[in-house]
């Protein structure tokens, strides 16, 4: 894949970036239209991967993706790295997924692919995996794609578990008390770290 543009500002609560990098998202994942094989490079497989790809499972994963296509090489991808033992960046693809659907007005498949990066992150947590970069961060990230899906309590649990850490960064504590208002609102759009900026 061609080098990409880097983000001319701050990313959204969910992490998503802003333009130019945020248009580019179509082309972070390629799809095999002959085998369903995804990646970000097609050129190569190891072998672990053609065996996921040539199993009954993952043909079965490529019928159930309740999305559009333009979503569900994300989501294949995220099969395929869950079942290569890669729950956390199975997690992540689900959630590039759920950007894709959100681009094209598809609530529906947006919510199913952030409720299938949930499964990934917790399964991993559960093997002792971690999907971000620190315990609050994953609460923050996390606390976003459950609100964003329309599960307000557990963005709540998971927002007031974020607080109550030690030493919680100025910064995320910001995002996870906005956070709390969003939910309160009840409010299921996309918001940007360029907010909490804007109010300093």
């Amino acid at each position: 894949m061609a080098s990409l543009p880097e983000p001319a500002g701050p990313p959204d609560f969910d992490t998503r970036p802003c333009e130019p990098l945020r248009s580019t998202l179509p082309l972070w994942i390629s799809e095999c239209v002959a085998c369903g094989y995804a990646a970000e490079d097609l050129s190569s497989a190891s072998e672990a991967a053609v065996a996921v790809v040539r199993s009954d499972e993952f043909a079965q994963a490529r019928v159930e993706a309740l999305v559009t296509p333009e979503a569900r090489k994300f989501l294949v991808y995220a099969f395929l790295l869950d079942r290569l033992n890669q729950p956390a960046d199975a997690g992540w693809s689900s959630l590039h997924g759920a950007w894709a659907t959100d681009d094209l007005g598809d609530a529906a498949g947006a919510i199913h692919c952030r409720q299938k990066a949930v499964a990934y992150w917790r399964r991993g947590k559960a093997e002792g995996v971690n999907f971000g970069a620190d315990l609050v961060s994953e609460f923050a990230l996390i606390t976003d794609v459950y609100r964003r899906a329309g599960e307000f309590e557990q963005a709540t649990v998971a927002c007031s578990e974020g607080l109550d850490n030690d030493d919680v960064p100025p910064a995320l504590e910001a995002v996870l008390r906005r956070q709390l208002t969003l939910i309160q609102r009840r409010d299921v759009t996309a918001h940007s770290l360029a907010e909490l900026l804007s109010q300093k």
